[in-house]
């Protein structure tokens, strides 16, 4: 699941401090649909959460949910899930001009996360039970996104995850729910 890293057993309480800090709920903002789901995350695991810094190839492989670009009308992320480096991998595909056409919002966070890096991500250990994450596949042994998405597809746009720019040793804090402090679930 992750590349053993140990993870620090933490209170729900410091995750969702750490949320609202950096993801004001605001009229019009996704964040208020995920801050429920760390709450409901919180609830299905009993209030069990680690904080991990996570390197470059546990990032590329956490498992993104079903993703139609902030209204837009092209599907970034199937309803089967894709892992961060396929989700990368399809936007390159993508004319980028016809991407932000078709999905001006999504973009513009996408742009916004290029220039801020690092910022805290919010995980699980397996999918929620909410509509985007019930066609999950191949999701098993992989940490599964929660908040920081559109972060995790800047990033891997921008070359952050490229490893001649992905220094040894740096890592990206992460929330994860279920998640023992020895890495595992």
């Amino acid at each position: 699941m992750t590349k053993g890293h140990r993870a620090r057993k933490i209170a729900f309480e410091e995750a969702l401090r750490c949320f609202d800090r950096e993801n004001p709920v605001k009229p019009g903002s996704s964040n208020g649909y995920a801050r429920g789901l760390l709450k409901s995350a919180d609830e299905k695991f009993g209030g069990r959460w680690g904080c991990i810094s996570l390197v470059r190839e546990d990032l590329l492989d956490i498992i993104l949910p079903h993703h139609i670009s902030e209204g837009g009308s092209i599907e970034l992320i199937p309803r089967s899930g894709l892992t961060v480096a396929a989700a990368v991998q399809k936007l390159r595909e993508i004319s980028v001009r016809e991407y932000q056409s078709a999905n001006p919002r999504c973009w513009q966070k996408i742009t916004y996360w290029k220039e801020h890096y690092p910022s805290p991500i919010f995980l699980s250990i397996v999918p929620m039970g909410e509509t985007d994450y019930q066609d999950l596949a191949d999701y098993r042994n992989h940490l599964i996104h929660l908040d920081g998405l559109h972060r995790l597809i800047a990033w891997g746009l921008s070359g952050r995850f490229e490893p001649e720019e992905y220094e040894k040793g740096d890592g990206v804090t992460a929330y994860v729910a279920g998640l023992e402090e020895d890495g595992t679930n």
